[in-house]
């Protein structure tokens, strides 16, 4: 009887965090661009184009986007969790200032939906609007409010993660081929539990192609992602652990200076400790964001 509480307890709290896990990142400066550790896969097709080199700056300004999430776990260790799933949706309006190489920016949401299937019950309830206020500085993002406490509310995690998603640091000058990495340190939540996360991200500029007839020029993102975190939930004290890769996708216009459509794939394997036992989970979430206007 003991355990059905807590296995259940432990798998609600991991779906319902549908962002990826390494969602509130502080990133440090790129290092050199040099090539990328794993050749991405698969690769967006492109189309021939004039152009070799793109200037590519976030213009100030109003924006909008919808964002779908989905998130699958399966229990490897525990037969009574098959198969959860999770699916999300929200409406983000940004506002950006420029000055120089800082970026100043408000992010409100203002609709945050969620849908769940299997044994892990509704989504709790979230009091909106949610906003957010902050700068980018170069490499570097600083969010107003950024506690680990705040973090694990799922709207406030959902908002951060979008933010670092949506407002990455491009070199202004891109160029076919182009390469660069950089990595994060950062704290973060995987449901109720505090984590700490190091990911690698390798990017490269692939080209060019056609969204919504506008060209658009592809860039491609490449993760690698280690976690771990311990906490407390209904007195049990747990422990936490995931390894796994993830990659990205985006569409930029290059002439308005906005991202038109990004999507966002992690593939995790997860490992908790509660009581002496450890449960393993797989977990996958999907990302996509629609520029609205």
């Amino acid at each position: 009887m003991g355990k059905e509480p807590r296995t259940y307890s432990i798998s609600r709290s991991l779906i319902l965090a549908v962002g990826c896990l390494a969602a509130c990142a502080n990133p440090r400066p790129p290092a050199t661009p040099a090539p990328a550790s794993v050749e991405p896969e698969p690769v967006p097709a492109t189309m021939p184009s004039g152009s070799a080199s793109w200037s590519f700056n976030f213009a100030p300004g109003a924006v909008a986007y919808r964002v779908s999430r989905s998130a699958t776990i399966t229990g490897d260790t525990d037969p009574q969790l098959r198969r959860e799933t999770s699916t999300n949706s929200t409406y983000e309006s940004l506002i950006l200032q420029r000055a120089g190489d800082t970026i100043a920016f408000t992010a409100v949401v203002d609709t945050f939906a969620t849908t769940t299937q299997g044994a892990i019950g509704s989504a709790q309830p979230i009091q909106l609007p949610v906003q957010l206020s902050g700068v980018r500085i170069g490499d570097s993002m600083a969010v107003s409010g950024d506690s680990l406490a705040e973090t694990c509310n799922p709207a406030t995690s959902a908002l951060i993660t979008d933010l670092h998603n949506l407002l990455p640091h491009f070199p202004v000058l891109l160029t076919i081929s182009m390469i660069w990495k950089d990595s994060t340190q950062s704290l973060g939540c995987q449901g109720s539990i505090p984590t700490r996360s190091r990911v690698l991200h390798s990017f490269r500029v692939l080209g060019e192609n056609m969204y919504e007839g506008a060209r658009a020029v592809i860039v491609q993102r490449n993760d690698t992602v280690q976690a771990e975190g311990e906490g407390a939930q209904q007195r049990h004290h747990l422990t936490f652990m995931a390894n796994g890769t993830g990659s990205a996708v985006y569409h930029l216009d290059a002439a308005t200076g906005r991202i038109m459509h990004l999507s966002v794939d992690q593939d995790l394997s997860l490992s908790i400790t509660a009581s002496g036992k450890t449960s393993r989970f797989h977990q996958t979430t999907k990302q996509e964001f629609v520029l609205v206007r």
